[in-house]
């Protein structure tokens, strides 16, 4: 009798060790800078829906907007710990993390770059600046596009008022245009008013804001990339247990993986939506990403001159 009491005590004592190893569920609260419905955020919730399935009762990702938390005020919450997850443009948190953005200009996959020792420094430089772990990110590989409702002449863009991002201001005065700001809400009315002549936006999404209706030409190639991160507050990763941040982290390699085809399947759709609203794609020439990518890399520079110098080329290599 006393050797089975000590069996039964000894078994209720592991299953108590191995229910307690692996810990109640996290509850993460993500923020999306852009609102649920628009093309980018539906790549982050289809992200986020895949994880809660894998990490079932181990980790639950939920999601607020812009209408919650700011956009540009995210990235702040996120390095506070007010929300623990955020997806989000890493240009938009420069001021923090004045290099954390080269994932924009990289020319080769997410996976990859875990594999050459790019995404470890990107993590260290992220766990520094931001306080942040960095997960993964979506969208890389969509590149930015010149769209404007009347045509250049040549190469140039002289005096066009162009609606701009800090990414591309360089590039767009190079060309001769006039970078304006607005959040993209206004764009619609100013192209409708002829206040701007055109915009800098991603291969996706122009559809969500109507302003297929008013735009004329997408000149390319593609430039830059429109790579929005994954990252988690770093005080949060490191409380949670072990297995969840494994999850998450297989998750994340999960994503990475299926990502090239994802991005493949959207930009074919995109291309046949533009088309179909008879934007015109016009075709500059090689040189023309490469100027933009090049203003970029040397704005990036500017911020952190050690680490781009580091880090760019594992961001080159295939």
């Amino acid at each position: 009798m006393r050797f089975a009491c000590a069996g039964a005590t000894a078994a209720f004592a592991a299953a108590a060790l191995s229910s307690g190893a692996l810990g109640a569920e996290v509850k993460l609260k993500a923020a999306s800078f852009l609102p649920p419905a628009s093309i980018v955020a539906k790549q982050f919730t289809r992200f986020v829906e895949e994880t809660n399935k894998r990490c079932s009762g181990r980790v639950a990702i939920s999601v607020v907007g812009p209408e919650a938390v700011p956009s540009l005020e995210q990235w702040n919450a996120l390095k506070s710990g007010v929300v623990d997850m955020h997806f989000g443009p890493p240009n938009y948190f420069r001021g923090a993390a004045p290099a954390g953005d080269v994932i924009s200009v990289a020319r080769n996959e997410t996976a990859e770059q875990r594999k050459n020792g790019a995404w470890a420094m990107l993590n260290d430089y992220y766990n520094q600046k931001m306080n942040a772990w960095y997960l993964t990110h979506l969208i890389g590989g969509v590149r930015f596009y010149l769209y404007a409702s009347k045509p250049s002449k040549g190469d140039r863009f002289d005096g066009m008022r162009l609606r701009s991002v800090p990414i591309y201001d360089a590039f767009f005065k190079s060309l001769g245009a006039i970078p304006l700001r607005m959040a993209p809400p206004e764009v619609y009315t100013a192209l409708e008013r002829g206040a701007v002549d055109g915009y800098g936006w991603p291969l996706w999404g122009i559809q969500d804001f109507g302003w297929d209706k008013y735009t004329k030409f997408r000149n390319g190639p593609g430039f830059i990339s429109a790579a929005v991160a994954i990252i988690v507050n770093l005080d949060k990763w490191k409380a949670m247990e072990s297995d969840q941040r494994d999850c998450l982290s297989k998750s994340a390699e999960w994503v990475e993986g299926v990502w090239p085809q994802w991005r493949a399947e959207e930009d074919a759709r995109q291309e046949a939506a533009q088309k179909k609203s008879g934007v015109q794609y016009v075709d500059h020439g090689p040189g023309f990403a490469k100027q933009a990518e090049d203003a970029y890399w040397a704005d990036l520079e500017k911020g952190d001159a050690e680490f781009v110098k580091r880090i760019r080329p594992l961001l080159d290599s295939k």
